[in-house]
């Protein structure tokens, strides 16, 4: 047995330092450098031309304290983007219009405050772009998509400290509320996850119809759509296909209405088509998302890969479901070893027990959170209202049952990511139903259908 869970410890470490790897496998460097206020500015560029011609130009001044942040590829400017919300971003424009059009998106749509400049070398289109562009119409066109201004290389000191003045006054101009975003995950299949995910998106749907969508990101396999009784003609796999004109437009058309009011973004329709799909693509699409929907609920594949720690990076929130069965107990003890071992924050993790059975023999939520260490937040007992509706294509949110276990859990989960859009604390926002709730053991029927 000591050797077993030596192996599986070794296991768990190896997929740890994997992931860690792969998220800072670029490596991005910050530098201080001293001129006024402290203020944040996002350099995207391939070569370190453009972090020296901006330093050089920053030397002679020393009225503020900027802090410049470098990064040399889109990932790497998104993850900045979102974790720092910078007040500028100077972006490279290389000659390729079209990629720092997508560029300037994506930064948008993780920091919507952000002023963005393109910096550009008069040499740096070809003559043929010009002659099809004339007037100017390639700025215009940048302009159009977002971009506040543009600075021609070599930078110039004048220049460039006007920009950080201009970028640094108040805007007018409200900028757009990104959408709250939570995921549904788990590494042991069979506890509900996506049972969960469903009625949570479809509850949120009928309080913001129009406003929801949710992401099936169970690649290999999802699920969403048989649940809410849908035949998707297109799939997070057209995003791939489409990825060169992929904007908060073209990702409304992409989805399936549901009756509810949600929109779905299915899973790709088979396991071989989803190899295509990688995390950097994945954020790409999540950090658009947030710009169109109010609210984003994702489900997930039981397993834990660099496409769920892009997930969980993305999310507000992220909802670790469980049934109080030993074995599943036991496992969630070790994704939760894995998420403090990768950095993830104990204050975006929720523990949700779904169908939970007073059953002699299973943990009770008193066992249950002696062994996670951690309180339950939302409880919701067992319903076989909730295997009928998956088996029908029906979520039992469409039809709630005010006084029942399972009802009280799930509103108590939607209340909760509606206060995260509202500005209340995620944090300490415990809910659990009373466990007293009966939850009888299902009969003979009612397990094999299950």
């Amino acid at each position: 047995m000591s050797g077993s869970r030596r192996q599986r410890d070794n296991a768990l470490r190896t997929l740890s330092l994997r992931i860690l790897q792969s998220r800072i496998i670029h490596g991005l460097r910050s530098e201080v450098i001293s001129i006024a206020g402290q203020l944040h500015i996002l350099l995207v560029a391939r070569d370190e031309g453009l972090r020296e011609e901006v330093e050089s130009a920053l030397a002679t001044a020393s009225h503020r304290q900027v802090v410049l942040h470098e990064a040399r590829d889109l990932t790497r400017a998104v993850d900045l983007a979102r974790d720092l919300s910078p007040v500028l971003s100077i972006v490279d424009m290389p000659g390729d219009i079209e990629a720092f059009k997508v560029t300037l998106r994506e930064i948008q749509a993780v920091s919507p405050g952000t002023a963005i400049a393109g910096a550009y070398r008069s040499d740096a289109f070809s003559s043929e772009v010009w002659e099809q562009a004339k007037q100017g119409a390639i700025f215009v066109e940048a302009l159009r998509v977002g971009a506040r201004d543009f600075l021609r290389r070599p930078i110039s000191s004048i220049d460039l400290h006007q920009l950080i003045e201009r970028a640094a006054a108040p805007s007018p101009a409200t900028a757009a509320v990104a959408g709250v975003m939570v995921a549904f995950i788990s590494n042991k299949g069979g506890v509900g996850k996506t049972t969960l995910a469903v009625n949570v998106a479809t509850r949120l749907a009928q309080r913001h119809p129009g406003e929801v969508l949710l992401i099936d990101a169970s690649l290999q396999m999802g699920i969403c759509a048989p649940m809410l009784d849908l035949r998707p003609k297109t799939s997070l796999l057209d995003t791939i296909r489409e990825r060169s004109r992929l904007d908060v437009t073209l990702i409304r058309q992409l989805t399936t209405p549901h009756s509810s009011g949600l929109d779905l973004l299915a899973a790709p329709p088979d396991a071989v088509s989803a190899t295509e799909i990688d995390d950097e693509h994945l954020s790409r699409v999540l950090n658009l998302v947030r710009r169109s929907y109010r609210y984003v609920v994702v489900d997930t594949f039981p397993m834990f890969d660099r496409i769920i720690m892009a997930i969980l990076d993305a999310a507000d929130l992220g909802y670790i479901v469980l049934d109080n069965v030993v074995p599943t107990v036991l496992s969630i003890v070790q994704l939760q070893q894995l998420l403090d071992g990768l950095g993830y924050p104990e204050e975006k993790r929720r523990i949700a027990v779904n169908r939970m059975m007073r059953v002699s023999g299973n943990p009770t939520q008193a066992d249950i959170e002696t062994t996670l260490r951690c309180p339950i937040d939302h409880l919701l007992p067992f319903d076989k209202r909730a295997i009928t509706a998956a088996n029908i294509g029906r979520p039992f949110a469409l039809t709630p049952g005010w006084w029942s276990g399972i009802e009280k859990g799930l509103r108590g989960i939607v209340r909760e990511i509606e206060g995260l859009r509202s500005g209340q604390p995620a944090t300490g926002s415990r809910v659990v139903p009373d466990d007293r709730e009966p939850s009888r053991e299902p009969d003979e029927e009612e397990t094999r259908r299950e």
